[in-house]
């Protein structure tokens, strides 16, 4: 994996996270198009992805943290943490794991999954 690999995996995760805290439905279903996206065990695909996240600019940010891409095959396994912050306090933390893979000369998720610490908010 190159480093420019690792890059562009990296700016599409901070790209989603992006996305959720801007509520652009369309940016954050573009992202995830080709993935399953994985929640408490719940598994939504598709134009549903869009649901998952509220319309319009969200008084949260995403901070994106411990980042960690390994080679996976032709693919790449992405393990992250995250804490959402929103009015001045803790929201929630957990982990991001993500699994992609080379798509038309580009990266592109396959799976997302989030798993959320137990006992934050």
């Amino acid at each position: 994996m190159t480093a420019d690999d690792r890059a562009e995996i990296t700016e599409l995760v901070l790209a989603r996270a992006r996305a959720v805290d801007d509520g652009d439905r369309a940016a954050f279903t573009g992202l995830l198009r080709d993935a399953m996206v994985v929640i408490g065990g719940e598994e939504t695909t598709g134009s549903s992805i869009g649901d998952l996240i509220a319309e319009g600019a969200q008084p949260t940010r995403h901070l994106v943290t411990n980042m960690r891409i390994s080679q996976a095959g032709t693919g790449a396994h992405v393990e992250s943490y995250f804490t959402l912050i929103g009015s001045h306090r803790l929201v929630a933390s957990g982990r991001y794991r993500d699994r992609l893979d080379r798509h038309e000369g580009r990266w592109t998720f396959i799976r997302h999954e989030i798993l959320v610490d137990p006992g934050v908010s």
